[in-house]
């Protein structure tokens, strides 16, 4: 690797030079502006960048591990495979990013907007962060595992396929969001709505999910199995075929769901609204805390094996 001075770096930034394989760890870049320029394969091990303009910027396959960006407006930057493993990122927009394959393993992401980001394949695990803004991006297949977020919207996001296996998330908004095929095992999600998004064949086995929103949600196939539900909203939501064996459900709305043909099966029960449910070929074999009243209605409109 080539290495350069300050000096350097900032004069062939405004010359247009282009950086490939060069060494610059450390960098303190403040206050400057660096559209469209050309980080590629580079070390920057450590850099500080504040208060800079880097829309455009080409960061593919560059080392920014332990890197601190503050008040950096990336939108449009390619951050394709770039490493920003344990870095701290307050304030930066990755609007219209491109972050494919980009690692960010244990990241502190805090005041984020990025909009349309392509965080496909990305790996997060045990990134942390609050307030952050992923409207309509791509998370397909991404690692979310053993993260803690707070306040953060994937509305209209594609997470297809993405783990937030023993994840934390309070106070999300996934709105319309399409989450078929992830992966919430053991995760602990609290004040959040998954209102009109899809979780189709989504795994939230042994999670606790509290205080949540999935209205007009649908659930087909989703696997709820030994998952802690308490003060959930299922309104006009499907969970056809879905999976809640042993499973513990309290203060919980399925007016209008749709839970025909789902396995409920050793589930424990609280405080459950059923009205107009859907519950024809549900299985309920030793259901536990179900009313006598509910019993019978459940009896009469298809439910199965409740005792």
């Amino acid at each position: 690797m080539t290495l350069f001075s300050l000096e350097e770096v900032i004069q062939k930034i405004q010359s247009g030079t282009q950086f490939r394989e060069a060494e610059l760890s450390r960098l303190k870049l403040e206050s400057v502006n660096i559209d469209q320029a050309v980080f590629i394969n580079c070390y920057m091990r450590g850099a500080i960048i504040i208060d800079t303009s880097s829309k455009e910027t080409n960061f593919k396959n560059t080392n920014l591990s332990f890197a601190k960006l503050t008040n950096v407006e990336c939108d449009r930057a390619n951050l394709e495979r770039t490493q920003l493993n344990s870095a701290t990122l307050e304030g930066v927009s990755l609007n219209d990013a491109n972050g494919y394959k980009a690692r960010l393993y244990g990241a502190k992401l805090n005041n984020i907007k990025a909009a349309h980001v392509n965080f496909s394949f990305a790996d997060f695990r045990q990134a942390a962060g609050k307030n952050i803004y992923l409207n309509s991006a791509n998370l397909n297949k991404a690692f979310l595992s053993q993260t803690k977020f707070e306040e953060i919207n994937f509305e209209r996001a594609t997470v297809t396929n993405t783990t937030f296996q023993a994840a934390i998330i309070n106070n999300s908004r996934w709105h319309k969001a399409n989450l078929q095929n992830s992966n919430f095992n053991q995760s602990k999600i609290s004040n959040s709505s998954f209102n009109d998004a899809s979780l189709v064949n989504a795994k939230f086995k042994a999670a606790e999910l509290n205080n949540i929103e999935f209205i007009a949600t649908e659930l087909l196939e989703t696997n709820l199995a030994q998952t802690k539900l308490t003060n959930i909203n299922f309104t006009n939501s499907t969970l056809l075929s879905a999976n809640l064996e042993g499973a513990y459900l309290s203060n919980i709305d399925f007016t209008n769901a749709n839970l025909q043909d789902s396995n409920l099966e050793n589930t424990t029960w609280h405080n459950i609204n059923f009205a107009n449910c859907n519950v024809n070929g549900a299985v309920f074999s030793d259901a536990q805390g179900l009313t006598e009243e509910q019993r019978q209605w459940l009896k009469k409109n298809g439910a199965l094996n409740v005792r």
